[in-house]
């Protein structure tokens, strides 16, 4: 026994007693990678790459431990080398996915993926560069906002949607597994008025903000904030899509109607599924089902890499079709 012999000075036949060390505490960083959270995201079908980058640690580690769980992938014949993160996909190849009719969060009104929702005190910032995002892109590439770099905004789906929402059930942040979704209310609006202010000293020539990654605007004073922010930060150009249509009964879409019709030209703003000509967008399941007067997204079947490369979202007012996915 390792430790400290205390002698007892008062009784010199008394025999020493040997007082052992506590143990000493574990030294070293905590597990980053638990297993749990490995076979989730291995069953989720998410690449070494992004499990790597979701829990910052390496490829290596991620694809050691798969190896020593048993968490073997299945590779095509055909496939020379892991797809990048970051190439462009499209939708022609991926299978919808779809929640059970009666997971609690559709009734509940949240994500599927509580644990992601994030307070914003604390967090660095809440409007993130799209450079890592493969869909939307970090620098526009053509247009009237050629050279502005993007910036995108994630809060919680169906938490800020409206329940009339054609995809409440088929929301592809079903498949977002790893997205930091804000909380939204006074505190985000704050943040958004001092980190836009950073931005248009930064980017006097002009920025885009991608509204919303996920979720919707939830208030007409959230509508009121961004056309403050847009009349003090004249370099701020916002697009994005909203499922607020039905302006006769929901006061939050009517704020928006008035808004994207006045400032189209910095506030392009989609109406999903709105029975509507301009302005809008449209769902379909195939190609074949686009409307005569939509034109399909480009970027959803290889036409071009993304929004960024694209521009179309905000240069025309044609209502665009996107296949479901």
């Amino acid at each position: 026994m390792t430790g400290r012999i205390l002698p007892n000075l008062l009784n010199p036949l008394y025999q020493p007693e040997v007082v052992p060390f506590p143990a000493p505490a574990r030294r070293g960083p905590r597990e980053k990678l638990p297993e749990a959270a490995l076979r989730e995201a291995f069953e989720a079908d998410r690449s070494d790459a992004e499990i790597a980058e979701a829990f910052g640690c390496s490829r290596q580690l991620v694809a050691q431990k798969r190896s020593k769980l048993g968490l073997r992938r299945r590779e095509k014949a055909d496939a020379k080398r892991a797809p990048s993160r970051f190439q462009s996909k499209v939708a022609t190849d991926r299978a919808a996915r779809l929640p059970p009719v009666d997971h609690p969060a559709l009734s509940e009104e949240r994500t599927i993926y509580p644990a992601t929702v994030t307070a914003v005190d604390g967090l660095p910032n809440v409007l993130v560069s799209a450079a890592n995002h493969w869909k939307i892109g970090g620098r526009i590439a053509k247009g009237a906002w050629s050279g502005f770099p993007v910036y995108a905004l994630t809060l919680e789906e169906r938490a800020t949607c409206p329940d009339s929402c054609r995809h409440w059930r088929s929301c592809y942040g079903n498949s977002m597994h790893f997205a930091k979704r804000l909380q939204h209310g006074p505190a985000l609006e704050d943040r958004l008025e001092h980190e836009l202010a950073i931005l248009q000293s930064r980017h006097p020539a002009g920025f885009a903000v991608r509204l919303h990654v996920l979720g919707d605007f939830y208030s007409p004073a959230y509508v009121a904030r961004w056309a403050g922010f847009l009349d003090r930060f004249p370099a701020l150009h916002v697009f994005g899509f909203t499922a607020r249509i039905d302006a006769a009964s929901d006061p939050i879409a009517l704020a928006l109607v008035h808004l994207v019709l006045e400032r189209w030209e910095r506030f392009a703003i989609r109406f999903s599924n709105a029975p509507v000509d301009e302005c809008s967008t449209v769902t379909v399941e195939h190609p074949r089902q686009v409307p005569a007067d939509a034109v399909l997204c480009p970027q959803q079947v290889g036409k071009t890499a993304s929004c960024s490369t694209c521009a179309l979202c905000w240069q025309s007012r044609r209502r665009i079709a996107f296949l479901q996915h």
